[in-house]
């Protein structure tokens, strides 16, 4: 990497770490952060790893149902770059919350580096076994703390053509955090590259948090968007949203009302 680059790269990061700052400054807002890491981090919870989706656990005892959500997704990757008229192999592809390796198993052979992205020591080696197993590429495990997502950047020194999430933003603290990490996947991204984002979505205006409830009962609905809200706002950010794909329903993991995202840097 040339010097500039690499100064480029740490001036971003420096930007997000006083940006994390202006978002942090209620108590409230503060506590639910460090009540989600905590509750990924417990070990005492014998639902962490199902949640998490590892293969064998839970819903994921089913082997192809593990499989088979992955290549769906990737299937939607795909259709997202034949619209922007992205090529494979890419050189790098970043996971924000890769849990256990269901998604990564299906992009990693595809990418020349990929980076998963994840509060939870154990799913970044769970995933990293998972790539391994299956001959599916390059791994690089990024462990961040949940009130510090844009310690992301300094881990990922190379401009990314894919960010991808699934079954995470759901379970972010707060719509606004979720916004961090869209911040944080627009720097991460080269001018083209895609971000495919999955989210939970209600009807009506704004952002929905289920605000003071306790995060151990609320998190698996925590945070919502309008589907036209986190469209403009991600347009805000910078974006050129393409086209969001609608399953209201998801039976496999008894799941309602999700949102995928693909758009353009």
């Amino acid at each position: 990497m040339d010097p500039l680059h690499s100064l480029e790269r740490l001036l971003v990061a420096l930007l997000h770490r006083v940006q994390a700052f202006s978002h942090a400054t209620r108590p409230a807002d503060v506590e639910r952060v460090q009540d989600s890491h905590r509750f990924w981090n417990d070990p005492s919870n014998p639902d962490l790893k199902k949640l998490m989706h590892w293969r064998g656990e839970g819903p994921f005892a089913d082997d192809d149902l593990w499989l088979s959500l992955g290549r769906w997704h990737h299937e939607l990757f795909e259709r997202a770059a034949s619209w922007a008229g992205m090529s494979t192999p890419l050189e790098g592809v970043v996971e924000w919350g890769c849990g256990g390796g269901m998604n990564a198993v299906q992009f990693a052979p595809a990418a020349e580096v990929y980076y998963g992205v994840d509060i939870n020591q154990e799913s970044l080696r769970e995933c990293a076994r998972q790539v391994e197993a299956e001959d599916a590429g390059q791994f690089v495990p990024v462990l961040i703390e949940a009130s510090e997502p844009e310690a992301a950047v300094g881990q990922i020194p190379i401009p990314c053509d894919l960010f991808f999430s699934s079954y995470t933003f759901e379970g972010f603290p707060s719509p606004a955090y979720g916004l961090r990490v869209m911040r944080i996947a627009f720097d991460l991204l080269r001018p083209g590259g895609i971000a495919l984002v999955q989210v939970r979505y209600h009807s009506g205006p704004g952002l929905l948090t289920l605000g003071r409830r306790k995060y151990e009962t609320t998190w698996p609905r925590t945070t919502s968007y309008a589907i036209d809200g986190f469209w403009e706002l991600c347009e805000e950010i910078g974006f050129d949203p393409m086209f969001v794909t609608l399953v209201p329903e998801q039976p496999e993991l008894n799941e309602t009302r999700y949102a995928y995202f693909a758009m353009v840097k």
